[in-house]
């Protein structure tokens, strides 16, 4: 029987630019040219003798056979990095220092330790939190293996893991207080997610009032959920508990942050490389 083998990289490419919706952002995504993700595409397309995605000047669409093939290949990739990740866990060894932004990088990063104890023992994991400029810096300067960014404009130096847009968020059954000052809550200053969403209002001149500023996902989730306030938050990191809150007429359309990962100059140490590859699987919830 004669079978005919699919590069990896070919699923890759494919499942990079379904994801993403473009084929630059997919690029970014998989570390590789613009030309190498469509060369990829059209080699896999060939293969398979069938069209993938139908392109626009200003998007990509899977097509029914793209829709069909496309959560076998996610599958099918998730396995391959699996199987790769436990047959060298058990070389990979030493520190790794991890920064988080604070507020939804922190969060993000959250299932971080554990996920790296399980799967790399003889990994020693350090991560700390600091506002985005102090990780750059830091990361910059050597003394941060890899920095996870939040950021309200997209970093040149780092990997772009996602450009989730924001949403307004708050209790399921919120109402508005006619015609009052629109109560918001969020991280401090310092947050990107705080800065675009009082830029917005102000931009459009909605009348509001910050009345919570904490770091405490706890406290902001509380004061959301008895509707005292609304908050913007990335569309991907909203609470079940929570739902998203469109009043086009009161509150602005808000614009999508960057999500990064930036690596020090020259990194080549291949613990670090790996637990940077745990972090994209988490944002992609993998």
């Amino acid at each position: 029987m004669v079978t005919s083998d699919i590069e990896i990289k070919l699923l890759r490419a494919f499942v990079g630019v379904a994801t993403e919706q473009s084929f630059t952002a997919a690029a970014k995504l998989v570390g590789v040219s613009q030309g190498a993700i469509s060369t990829r595409v059209r080699a896999l397309e060939d293969q398979l003798g069938v069209r993938l995605f139908r392109r626009a000047r200003l998007n990509v669409r899977l097509t029914p056979a793209g829709e069909e093939l496309f959560p076998a290949a996610q599958a099918l990739l998730d396995r391959h990095d699996r199987l790769f990740q436990d047959a060298r866990s058990r070389t990979v060894a030493g520190p790794v220092r991890v920064g988080a932004a604070e507020g939804f990088g922190a969060a993000l990063l959250a299932p971080l330790p554990e996920r790296v104890r399980e799967r790399y023992p003889a990994v020693e994991l350090e991560v700390v939190c600091d506002f985005d400029a102090g990780l750059r810096q830091a990361a910059e300067a050597g003394h941060l293996d890899l920095a996870l960014l939040v950021l309200g404009r997209e970093a040149p130096s780092a990997a772009v893991l996602g450009r989730p847009r924001l949403h307004w968020v708050g209790a399921p059954d919120f109402a508005f207080d006619g015609d009052a000052p629109i109560l918001v809550a969020g991280y401090p200053e310092g947050c990107p997610v705080r800065a675009a969403a009082l830029a917005a209002l102000e931009g459009q001149g909605v009348a509001h009032r910050m009345v919570l500023s904490t770091w405490s996902d706890r406290v902001l989730d509380r004061a959301l959920q008895s509707g005292w306030a609304l908050a913007a938050m990335p569309e991907n990191q909203v609470p079940r508990d929570l739902k998203v809150v469109n009043r086009p007429s009161l509150l602005p359309k808000l614009d999508r942050i960057f999500v990064q990962l930036l690596e020090r100059p020259a990194l080549e140490d291949d613990a670090a490389k790996t637990v940077g590859r745990e972090i994209a699987d988490i944002y992609h919830g993998r």
